[in-house]
């Protein structure tokens, strides 16, 4: 079996990549073991990904831990670049694998646009809207990967967003998080709101090419447009200050929507099953929830359940999918796909 039904072409003009595989990845992969299967190097680019949020997030006036989240950022990178190589190279390429590359990002996005936003110390709702942005930005490629067999990522992409992500840790852990509450023009906005502005206008920019060069399936995108309005309403309520809790709820909402709603094309195209279903009840539930917030003070624990219902469908879209995919043998002479070095 040479022509697996999930190999895919990949289009990728960014700047940084052919730099990155001649110098960075393509030496590293000559020192991998055969034995450290593709799945082991996506599981530990999440990893470090993960620890590297926690760090921005919660640690971000120590220099040392700013460091320590600059240099995961840059390992996810160069890991989540490197897995599929290494798959392609001792002929381990498989659904399973196609799936973790894949859905984990959906995590790993989150990861790095919040402990991004959180270290220069963007407020919860300016740091939703950034969430928001890059979310849709992130289904509309898989989307259109989707329908059209093709992962086309433009100059400035994924690649560059972590490389400026990595450096932006390395410049918070010398100028220190206060430096980005300096705002360049008396009166005007901080260094951090320009820079999210910079990367929602990006995000919204890539969202918007991805829904241009479809033919169909646009309204796909309708279910996680309006569970993400939906929040960022809840959030602009009177009734949402941030020191109440809501901030931080609706963020990890905000965070686990990613994975619910584009698990859709990431399952269609792997297995042939949809998530249409669920995905309105979950509009559903979003949106009753936030109006049930706009006249009610319900606090944050309304919005932690909602959060902790996307949580769980997170879960069971992983655990079905592994449990169904695991046994299924690896298949050889895979071309290249996207993230691959």
């Amino acid at each position: 079996m040479t022509n697996p039904q999930y190999v895919y072409q990949s289009e990728q003009n960014s700047i940084l990549r052919p730099y990155y595989q001649r110098w960075v990845w393509n030496p590293l992969l000559r020192a991998i073991p055969d034995s450290i299967s593709p799945n082991t190097l996506t599981a530990i680019s999440t990893l470090c990904c993960a620890a590297s949020f926690g760090l921005g997030a919660f640690a971000s006036s120590s220099p040392a831990a700013m460091a320590l989240a600059s240099l995961g950022v840059f390992a996810y990178l160069s890991l989540d670049n490197m897995d599929g190589a290494h798959a392609r190279n001792t002929d381990q390429s498989s659904r399973l694998g196609e799936f973790l590359d894949h859905w984990l990002d959906t995590l790993n996005n989150g990861f790095v646009i919040l402990g991004a936003c959180l270290a220069v110390g963007l407020s919860p709702f300016v740091t939703l809207l950034v969430l928001s942005a890059g979310t849709l930005a992130f289904f509309a490629v898989q989307l259109e990967l989707r329908y059209t067999g093709v992962f086309r990522m433009g100059r400035v992409a994924d690649i560059e967003g972590n490389t400026a992500v990595s450096g932006l840790y390395l410049m918070v852990a010398v100028l220190g998080p206060d430096f980005f509450a300096w705002a360049p023009a008396q009166g005007g906005p901080s260094l951090a709101i320009l820079l999210g502005a910079g990367v929602t206008g990006q995000a919204l920019w890539t969202f918007a090419s991805a829904l241009w060069r479809l033919e169909e399936g646009r309204r796909d995108c309708l279910p996680l447009a309006l569970c993400l309005g939906a929040l960022i309403l809840w959030g602009a309520l009177p009734a949402s200050p941030p020191n109440n809790g809501v901030g931080a709820a609706l963020l990890g909402a905000g965070f686990f929507s990613n994975p619910v709603f584009t698990s859709r094309p990431i399952l269609s195209r792997l297995r042939g099953i949809s998530t249409a279903t669920l995905d309105r009840f979950v509009v559903a539930l979003v949106w009753t929830a936030t109006a049930a917030a706009a006249s009610v003070d319900v606090g944050p624990q309304l919005a932690w359940s909602v959060a902790s219902v996307l949580a769980a469908l997170t879960l069971r879209y992983a655990y079905q999918t592994m449990a169904a995919l695991r046994h299924e043998p690896p298949v050889a002479d895979v071309s290249p796909g996207p993230g691959e070095a």
